[in-house]
C-alpha cells in the first residue's frame, strides 16, 4: 500500500467476476497496471465460499479456454452430467417420477465447481499474470471523472486514495457504482431462494433400485453429477455436488410458494422438504449443515453496463437474472469480454464512444433474452409438458446462437454483428414468441400425473446438431452457421408453440422427425 501512484485499472471486488476480469485485461493488455480490491483475505474457505457452483457452456468455455484454466477444472472440479429435472412429489419409488435429461454427454465440457477452490486458484493466477491484489481491504468514497476515477481504500485502519483511468465494479451486491450513478433498475421477475451446503455427498442414483431406471444412462451411476432439479408448481430445488465432498442445495420459489411456506432457518426448510420432496429430505437427514442463506426478490436489472468515461460493472454488481440454468458465469464471461475489449480498444484509439454504445446495447439484449427465460414462468415449473418444451427451445437458442457467438468471439466484432444482425433479430423475435406462450401456460400451474417417463434430450437430433457445431467452432464459418441455426430455430419454434397449445396433434411429420425425432410422443405423453 506504500505505492500510491495512479493505476491504469482498479477493480473493486476480488471474487469470480473481478479476478477473471483482471486476468482477461492483462491477457489483452499486458502493460496495464491492474489492481484488485477485495474485502476477504486469501485463501478463502472451501465448501461454503459462495453459491453459483454450476457452469454451462459459455461460462465453461470462458474459464477453461479463454482464461486457460482447463487443466484446473479437469483436476479439481467435477465434470457435470448435464441438467436434469424430476417431476413428482410423493411417489412410492423415485423411479416413478418423470425425468427430463440426457442419457449421454453431448460433448462440450461443463463443471460443478467449488467456488472457494476456484477463487483461490484465480487469485494465484491473477498474481502470476502481474495483477496486484489487495485483500482484507474495504472501499468507499467513489469519485468519478472522465479522465480520473478515485476510490478510498481502508487498509489496516489507514485510508488512502487510489486513482485510475478505469474503475470497474465487481463487488457483487454491494453495487458500488450502481449506487453512485443511480443505475439500479427493476424487472418483472420475482424470485426467492434459500440455500445451504451439507458436508455429505448426495448420490441421487441411490434413490431407486429399479434397474431400468438406473440403466437409462449410457454410464449408469452418473446422475448425481448432474445439476439435479426437483420440480414443482412455482418452485424447483437444486442439488449440486462439489469436488470437496459437500453438496449444495437450494430451494427457489415464486412469491406464492414462498409466502405459503416457512423458511426462516434450516429446520423450517427441512420440514418443507419433508412434505414436498421426501426423497431429498431422507438423503440429507442428519447431515452437518455448513451454512444457510435466504434471499427475497433476488433478481434485478441495470440501466447501463459500461461507459467510455472509464467505468463498468460486471457480475452481480450489474445484474442478476435467476439461478435456473446457472447463467451467472455466462453473464460474467460476456460482461468481462465487453469491458476488457473496450479497455484494449481505448489504447488503440482515444474515442470509444461507438464501441461503448454498441457493447451496452448488446449486453442489454443478452440480459433481456435471459430474463425472458424466467419472468412469470415459475408457475409452470411443475408442468412436464411445458418444461419439456422449454428446455428444448432454450437449449436450441442458447447453443445455436448465443454460445456459438461467444465461442467465435463475435460479441465484440462490431462489423460481423452488423452482417448477421438480420438473422439475430429473427432469432430474438422467435425467442420472445415462445417465451410469451410459456408465460401464458405457466399461469395455469399445471401438474400432470407422473408415469415414470424419460424425456431423453440426447435423442433429439437438433440438439446434437447445435452441440456438434460448437465442437468445431474454430473452423465453423459464423455467418453460415448462424444462418443455418436460425433457419432450424424457425422450424423448432413452430413445433414448440404447438406443444404448448391446448390440443396438440400426436402425428409426427417427416420434417419434425428430422429435427426432433419422436420427442413429440414423449413430451405430450
Amino acid at each position: 500500500m506504500s505505492n500510491t501512484k495512479n493505476h491504469d485499472v482498479i477493480i473493486a471486488g476480488g471474487g469470480l467476476a473481478g479476478l477473471t476480469l483482471s486476468m482477461q485485461i492483462k491477457d489483452k493488455s499486458p502493460d496495464l497496471d491492474v489492481v484488485v480490491l477485495e474485502q476477504r483475505t486469501f485463501p478463502v474457505p472451501e465448501k461454503i465460499a459462495k453459491v453459483g457452483e454450476s457452469t454451462v457452456e459459455i461460462g465453461s468455455h470462458y474459464l477453461s479456454e479463454t482464461l486457460g484454466l482447463k487443466n484446473h477444472f479437469e483436476k479439481e472440479h467435477l465434470r457435470k452430467y448435464g441438467l436434469r429435472c424430476f417431476f413428482g412429489e410423493k411417489q412410492a419409488d423415485f423411479s416413478q417420477q418423470d425425468e427430463l435429461g440426457i442419457s449421454d454427454l453431448f460433448g462440450i465440457p461443463t463443471y460443478q465447481i467449488d467456488r472457494g477452490v476456484l477463487e483461490n486458484k484465480l487469485h494465484k493466477e491473477a498474481l502470476s499474470r502481474g495483477v496486484q491484489v489487495l485483500d482484507g481491504v474495504s472501499s468507499s468514497n467513489l469519485s468519478l471523472d472522465k479522465d480520473q476515477q478515485k476510490i478510498d481504500v481502508d487498509f489496516n485502519g489507514e485510508t488512502k486514495t487510489l486513482s485510475s483511468k478505469w474503475l470497474l465494479d465487481a463487488a457483487g451486491r454491494q453495487k458500488l457504482l450502481k449506487s453512485e450513478l443511480d443505475l439500479a433498475k427493476d424487472n418483472d421477475h420475482r424470485g426467492n431462494a434459500v440455500w445451504f451446503r451439507i458436508d455429505r455427498q448426495v448420490i441421487l442414483d441411490d434413490w431407486s433400485t429399479n434397474d431400468d431406471w438406473r440403466n437409462r444412462l449410457v454410464e449408469p451411476g452418473k446422475r448425481w453429477l448432474s445439476t439435479n432439479h426437483l420440480m414443482g408448481p412455482g418452485y424447483w430445488i437444486w442439488i449440486i455436488p462439489l469436488g470437496t465432498g459437500a453438496t449444495s442445495i437450494g430451494i427457489v420459489m415464486d412469491d406464492q410458494v414462498f409466502e405459503e411456506g416457512s423458511f426462516a432457518d434450516y429446520k423450517e426448510a427441512f420440514s418443507w422438504l419433508t412434505e414436498h420432496q421426501p426423497f431429498c429430505a431422507d438423503a440429507i437427514e442428519g447431515a452437518d449443515v455448513l451454512d444457510y442463506v435466504a434471499i427475497r426478490n433476488y433478481s434485478y436489472d441495470c440501466k447501463k453496463f459500461l461507459s467510455a468515461d472509464g467505468w463498468g460493472v460486471t457480475g452481480e454488481a450489474g445484474v442478476f437474472a435467476d439461478p435456473f440454468y446457472s447463467p451467472g458465469s455466462d453473464a460474467i464471461a460476456i460482461s468481462n469480454t465487453f469491458i476488457s475489449q473496450l479497455i484494449s480498444t481505448q489504447k488503440q484509439k482515444n474515442d470509444i464512444t461507438i464501441e461503448s454504445a454498441v457493447f451496452n446495447n448488446l449486453q442489454k439484449n443478452y440480459y433481456e433474452n435471459t430474463i425472458a427465460l424466467y419472468s412469470q414462468q415459475y408457475g409452470g415449473f411443475g408442468d412436464r409438458r411445458m418444461m419439456g418444451t422449454k428446455l428444448l427451445w432454450d437449449y436450441s437458442y442458447y447453443w445455436g446462437v448465443l454460445s456459438l457467438m461467444f465461442f467465435k468471439d463475435t460479441f465484440t466484432d462490431i462489423n460481423m454483428i452488423r452482417e448477421i444482425n438480420p438473422a439475430l433479430s429473427k432469432a430474438r423475435m422467435l425467442h420472445h414468441q415462445v417465451q410469451e406462450k410459456m408465460r401464458e401456460r405457466a399461469t395455469l400451474r399445471l401438474v400432470q400425473p407422473t408415469q415414470g417417463l424419460f424425456l431423453d434430450q440426447y435423442s433429439i437430433p437438433c440438439l446434437r446438431h447445435f452441440n456438434n457445431v460448437l465442437k468445431v467452432y474454430d473452423t465453423a464459418d459464423i455467418k453460415e452457421s448462424i444462418a443455418i441455426n436460425v433457419g432450424l430455430l424457425e422450424r423448432i419454434a413452430k413445433y414448440a408453440l404447438e406443444f404448448l397449445s391446448d390440443n396438440p396433434s400426436l402425428t409426427i411429420s417427416d420434417d419434425e422427425r428430422d429435427i426432433l425425432g419422436d420427442y413429440r410422443h414423449r413430451v405430450l405423453a
